[in-house]
């Protein structure tokens, strides 16, 4: 009787187990499936300048057709437009996505309409971005996509992006699917887009604070690549359970904290387009040598760039990312270098190299550094003695996609 009662318990005992186990194994199922919205491309948003934006950039009654290249796929898409840089309401009739075959052209069959609340139309109030509705849309891994807004009424002075490196196409009136672009007034600059984002499960979003640098000053126009582009292919030209969201944030002449910036200050946007993008999982560092080149005192900027790298590696940390510095790479032969100016970049690059305040370093000074003199670039690697060429960019890209492939995101 005892032995009957001792079976009985430990059967029961073994059942509990099995039960167990299947809800714990169903639930670990569904924490690894679950989906979120993660930016699969971004580009961070200014006001234009005349001297590179010198046409009449209103797009009151305007069509314009903006080509970008994604990292991660999804069948879920959504798009964020921007007014947020401007002081006067943009309202859209329409927009509508498809995929890219060649500079201005679609495959119409595939376009989408997006809705925001359920409409085609949107009003953005000055200073604020709309996210729209979700839409089916099959996105591949690194797809060439064409975003095509059709505006009512826009700012005289727009909210954009200068550096596009990317042609997009302007036309007077309204447009379809169908439409003939093929005349239309071309720009190499963005409009108002500010990220596509994706719905789907196991997306690792990187988000990068850069400069000109970032932003692909000199790499070659609309063939994407930039380094964040060839880091973007590196890690999703392979099918992988894990994609990668690389949300490029460089602006041209942009500044950290120093005087003369383009665009807000990298302290003043790392909020916003850094912390605020969806599923950022990591953050990249790479920014501080116009605050270097444009000041008077190289000393006193390389310790005020550190002190806010501190608070930025801070608010990271508070949000649970990885935060990551790359070192500020060689200028010699640039026209702001001079020898307090590599001073300071000598200190940045230490402390970025030996504080141990950042999860990792990724080292761009030593990669492109000329080994017969740190302070210049390889000169096969360079465009200007500031800038990369398009090899230099490359092997950034590849570069820090090794690097990101090592840790534990």
């Amino acid at each position: 009787m005892i032995l009957s009662r001792i079976n009985i318990g430990a059967r029961n005992n073994c059942l509990t187990l099995f039960v167990t186990l299947m809800l714990l194994t169903l639930s670990l199922g569904n924490a690894k499936a679950q989906k979120r919205w993660t930016a699969t491309w971004t580009t961070a948003q200014q006001t234009p300048m005349k001297q590179f934006m010198p046409f009449n950039n209103c797009m009151t009654w305007r069509s314009v057709r903006q080509v970008v290249k994604v990292s991660a796929g999804g069948e879920l898409l959504s798009l964020k437009i921007s007014n947020e840089e401007s002081n006067e309401p943009l309202v859209i009739k329409s927009v509508y996505i498809a995929t890219s075959t060649d500079s201005f052209r679609i495959v119409p069959l595939t376009a989408a309409f997006l809705r925001f609340k359920g409409r085609h139309s949107v009003e953005i109030a000055p200073g604020k971005a709309v996210t729209s509705d979700a839409v089916r849309f099959n996105l591949k891994p690194l797809q060439r996509i064409a975003i095509t807004i059709n505006y009512k009424t826009a700012p005289h002075t727009p909210t954009v992006h200068q550096g596009s490196r990317t042609t997009s196409y302007v036309l007077k009136g309204y447009s379809s699917p169908y439409s003939d672009f093929s005349r239309a007034f071309r720009e190499k600059h963005w409009f108002n887009i500010a990220a596509l984002n994706v719905y789907n499960e196991n997306v690792k979003g990187i988000a990068i604070l850069g400069n000109s640098i970032t932003d692909g000053k000199n790499s070659t126009d609309d063939a994407q690549n930039r380094w964040p582009d060839i880091m973007s292919e590196e890690l999703n030209r392979e099918p992988s359970a894990v994609q990668y969201g690389v949300m490029n944030l460089g602006i041209g002449g942009n500044c950290v904290i120093g005087k003369g910036s383009i665009g807000p200050l990298g302290k003043d946007r790392f909020n916003r387009d850094i912390l605020e993008q969806h599923g950022v999982n990591a953050v990249i560092i790479f920014e501080g040598i116009n605050d270097i080149g444009h000041s008077g005192n190289g000393k006193y900027i390389a310790n005020e760039l550190i002190e806010e790298y501190k608070i930025m590696i801070e608010k990271a940390r508070l949000r649970n990312l990885k935060i990551y510095g790359a070192t500020i790479t060689p200028m010699r032969g640039a026209g702001y270098f001079s020898a307090q100016h590599e001073e300071a970049r000598q200190i940045v690059n230490e402390w970025i190299r030996t504080s141990n305040a950042f999860d990792g370093v990724i080292d761009f000074d030593e990669l492109l550094r000329d080994p017969l003199d740190n302070k210049r670039m390889i000169k096969h690697l360079q465009s200007d003695w500031l800038h990369p060429n398009p090899e230099g960019y490359r092997l950034m890209g590849l570069f820090a996609a090794e690097f990101i492939k090592k840790q534990n995101l």
